[in-house]
């Protein structure tokens, strides 16, 4: 159906879902809470928080206990991250109401009611339908934190006690860092004070999958292009928030060819104010995102590396030094974790090495 532009009060009977796509914002928060329903934010939603949020959304989703019972969806944003939401809003069983935002018309299955606000009609709230998915959402939550030291084993008199303590400490910091680890990181690191940019990359993926709740303002660009301007997106967010007296830092996590797409926004003219800026890459030497399409598993590895992979061994640091950044190459979480929380300058890259 084509938007009306016109306000909706949704009534509480149909078994209901709040999708918060990019942009959407708090209002999709607000509005699972009001509805009392089960809230699938992405992690470029701003959405991310609440008690009503959804951890490990697409496996429930894919799940006949609850993504089939699906009877409507109600989108804030742009979703675009995950095949499970897209094969949710292609159902012919689902009604899908869509929140226009910015005058942009979305219409996410040639069906959808767009409209203009939406609010939530008076009554109870469904709460066999919420608790089954708040109880299936306990279960999907990621901890990708250390263990705690073992202060016995380090006091103990027993050496070889105190040696496997002692080992199993410096395992801890010692760790390399994988994707998980580094978006966990850089997700800790940042508070509401703060700004978080996700670049088009297979960290943005990462992060959906295994992140928790907070309530922070992040942002991305998205769309069939979404990897141009990355690091010109983050230093205008910066700009502007500064602008506006706004404390914190902006973070922007990316991939190395998202970093590379966009290296010539590192640029900064001398007569313009210095942003607070870390830009983290993830280096994996090339598009690791394309393994994980079909066409990884059928085409010529030599192919689909010249193709899709784009392998790479630029250096990073030579750019810094070019562009005039400060820069940091770091492999383990400890060191990550300082260099995000301990800035050096106004504007800095920090490099964390990756495996394909």
């Amino acid at each position: 159906m084509p938007p009306t532009g016109e306000p909706l009060v949704l009534e509480r009977g149909p078994r209901t879902v709040v999708v918060a796509g990019a942009d959407a914002g708090p209002d999709a928060e607000e509005l699972a809470h009001a509805g009392g329903w089960p809230l699938i934010a992405e992690i470029v939603s701003g959405a991310r928080f609440g008690r009503q949020l959804v951890h490990g959304y697409r496996r429930l989703l894919a799940r006949d206990d609850l993504g089939r019972r699906i009877e409507r969806v109600v989108v804030l944003g742009h979703p675009t991250l995950s095949r499970e939401v897209t094969a949710l809003l292609s159902r012919t069983d689902v009604e899908v109401v869509a929140r226009r935002r910015g005058g942009e018309a979305l219409d996410l299955n040639h069906r959808t009611r767009g409209v203009g606000a939406v609010s939530v009609a008076p009554g109870a709230p469904d709460r066999d339908w919420l608790g089954a998915w708040l109880q299936a959402s306990t279960a999907e939550v990621v901890d990708l934190s250390e263990k705690a030291p073992d202060p016995e084993g380090l006091a103990s008199t027993d050496f070889a006690a105190r040696r496997e303590a002692v080992k199993a400490e410096l395992d801890a910091v010692r760790r390399p860092l994988d994707r998980e680890l580094l978006v966990d990181a850089v997700w800790r690191a940042t508070w509401p004070h703060d700004r978080l940019v996700f670049g088009s990359s297979r960290l943005v993926r990462v992060a959906d999958q295994v992140l928790g709740g907070k309530k922070v303002p992040v942002h991305a660009n998205r769309g069939l292009a979404g990897i141009d301007g990355t690091i010109a997106t983050a230093t205008g967010i910066a700009l502007a928030s500064q602008a506006a007296g706004a404390p914190g830092v902006t973070r922007v996590l990316l991939g190395d060819l998202a970093f590379l797409h966009d290296v010539g926004a590192l640029l900064l003219p001398p007569d313009e104010t210095e942003p607070r800026l870390q830009v983290i890459v993830g280096n994996d030497g090339g598009g690791t995102i394309f393994d994980s399409l079909e066409v990884a598993s059928s085409a010529r590895a030599t192919d689909l590396d010249r193709a899709f992979y784009t392998p790479h061994t630029v250096r990073l640091e030579h750019l810094a030094l070019a562009y005039g950044w400060e820069y940091q190459r770091v492999s383990t979480r400890t060191a990550l974790d300082q260099a995000l929380t301990s800035p050096r300058g106004g504007r800095q890259i920090i490099e964390v090495p990756l495996s394909r």
